[in-house]
């Protein structure tokens, strides 16, 4: 991929990199996936990882989905230590150009109601509230909304 902003640059991740998402995902979410789910994860030809490179080390992942003509945002995580920086963004960004890319129509996603700073990423990106799901989270116990956007030819 190779896009650089302020010496972060986003890559396609693959199997060597698992371990760092593994590890990232544990700082992130009480829920996060056990590495071997990672991996396995990984393996299917529907999910695409792409990875935060910043000052050689990696700095956050964001894992997508792409089934028939729409996909869905799983997973973005950036180390706590190197947020702040747009690197949710530029992952979002490179999930969006994949979706475009692999002609998906629609990209979706779902997020904690608490989880503010998210949702203003997210809105940000032109995506909007399309429901709620009640108790969707566990570790603890939560709603999430569900969101959607358009994915255009180009971005």
């Amino acid at each position: 991929m190779g896009e650089t902003a302020q010496e972060i640059l986003i890559e396609k991740a693959d199997r060597a990199d698992a371990s760092a998402i593994y590890e990232i995902g544990k700082l992130c979410f009480s829920d996060a996936w056990r590495k071997e789910t990672v991996i396995h994860d990984m393996e299917g030809s529907h999910s695409e990882y792409f990875i935060a490179r910043m000052n050689g080390e990696i700095a956050g992942y964001g894992c997508f989905w792409f089934i028939a003509d729409e996909g869905q945002l799983l997973n973005i995580g950036v180390r706590p230590s190197f947020r702040k920086k747009g690197i949710g963004a530029l992952l979002l960004e490179a999930g969006l150009m994949e979706a475009a890319r692999r002609h998906m129509n629609t990209l979706f996603l779902e997020v904690r109601v608490s989880n503010e700073e998210a949702q203003r990423l997210y809105k940000n990106h032109g995506f909007e509230v399309l429901g709620l799901r009640k108790g969707v989270y566990d570790l603890p116990k939560e709603d999430g909304y569900i969101m959607s956007r358009k994915v255009e030819g180009e971005l």
